[in-house]
């Protein structure tokens, strides 16, 4: 259940989960004021989706709190039935905890981003196995990320069924940490493989076929349906490289577009811009050209600025420099994107 619309954004709760855990944890959630898309106005908002990018800033963030442990495992303990909202609900709500878990894998998009988060179910009559993958972000926060949603899986399991579950085994494709006794003791078991081809849990198959204590007949279809409703519904607010195209519109303005200035402007630090820019697929580079094409155009087509003028304003040296960029993007001359853009004059009463 992959709908286009949700693709680069998360779920209000999830963004609203990781925001309050950097503030427990005494992070510095100051730097994401100026992040629209995580402000009290959206983190309100129930069918709000926040951009993926706005929140791997805040997982960023949260991997500074506590480094060298997996602090997204561990983050899940102070998340109760609820906090997720409905796609909780789901892993309570079906027969057994097989139908649960795999009814979340396919509504994973209520609280995830489908374009990068990958989930795998896998059986074979002994065991039950989620495998998980996410986008190709910085290494601290993929393993964040990754410890994290098999965390979600455990917790939610064990609220299913009302009993301290353990898995048969865990498998990350990451370094045992500093943090890994505590992993043990959190997951509760000691087979957790590191350095692995895949991030999976696996639980015994008697485990997950136990009618849960909770089910009530019917109710996993209703809300599978009021899923499928939530992400027609669902509200995608502007997304980080939106706001990103806005704040550097904003410095040709200013006649600032350098990257430290829009990176401030951001709230990161240039390296995490350029970084971040790279995860879209484009460069700094690339981005400033395609602003500074954009805002040319404009003020070709509805200025009557003198091209030096224009020229100086969007950072070109001269007027030659100008000539030749509006040739490349158009293949036309300023004067004549100038003169085709002014309205014809009104004819002339019985002409």
């Amino acid at each position: 259940m992959q709908p286009h619309h949700a693709h680069g954004t998360i779920s209000v709760h999830l963004a609203r989960f990781i925001v309050d855990a950097l503030r427990r944890s005494g992070g510095d959630t100051g730097r994401f004021a100026r992040f629209h898309d995580l402000g009290p106005e959206v983190l309100g908002n129930e069918l709000a989706r926040v951009s993926t990018p706005s929140a791997l800033a805040v997982w960023e963030e949260l991997t500074l709190t506590e480094p060298g442990t997996a602090v997204g495992a561990l983050l899940t303990d102070e998340a109760p039935i609820g906090t997720f909202g409905l796609w909780d609900y789901l892993v309570t709500s079906g027969p057994s905890l097989r139908e649960s878990l795999k009814q979340v894998v396919e509504y994973n998009a209520v609280i995830g981003d489908p374009a990068h988060e990958k989930l795998l179910v896998e059986e074979d009559g002994r065991s039950f196995t989620i495998r998980h993958a996410t986008g190709s972000w910085g290494p601290d926060v993929v393993e964040a990320i990754d410890w994290f949603a098999l965390a979600m899986f455990l917790t939610r399991a064990r609220a299913a069924t009302g009993r301290a579950l353990a898995p048969l085994r865990v498998s990350v494709t990451h370094r045992a940490p500093g943090g890994y006794r505590r992993l043990a003791e959190f997951f509760g078991t000691a087979r957790i493989d590191f350095g692995a081809p895949y991030n999976s849990i696996t639980f015994h198959d008697d485990d997950v076929r136990v009618p849960l204590p909770k089910a009530q007949p019917g109710l996993d279809r209703l809300l599978a349906q009021q899923a499928r409703l939530t992400l027609a519904a669902a509200q995608p607010v502007m997304l980080w490289q939106d706001s990103f195209r806005m704040v550097l519109a904003g410095a040709f303005r200013e006649d600032a577009v350098n990257l430290e200035h829009v990176a401030g402007r951001l709230a990161m630090s240039p390296r995490t811009l350029q970084r971040r820019l790279r995860e879209l697929g484009t460069t700094w580079r690339e981005e400033v050209e395609s602003v500074r094409q954009e805002r040319t155009m404009e003020l070709l087509r509805s200025t009557d600025l003198p091209l030096q003028v224009i020229a100086a304003r969007v950072g070109y040296s001269d007027m030659r420099a100008l000539r030749r960029a509006v040739r490349r993007w158009d293949g036309r001359a300023p004067r004549d994107i100038r003169n085709a853009a002014v309205p014809a004059a009104p004819a002339a009463p019985g002409g």
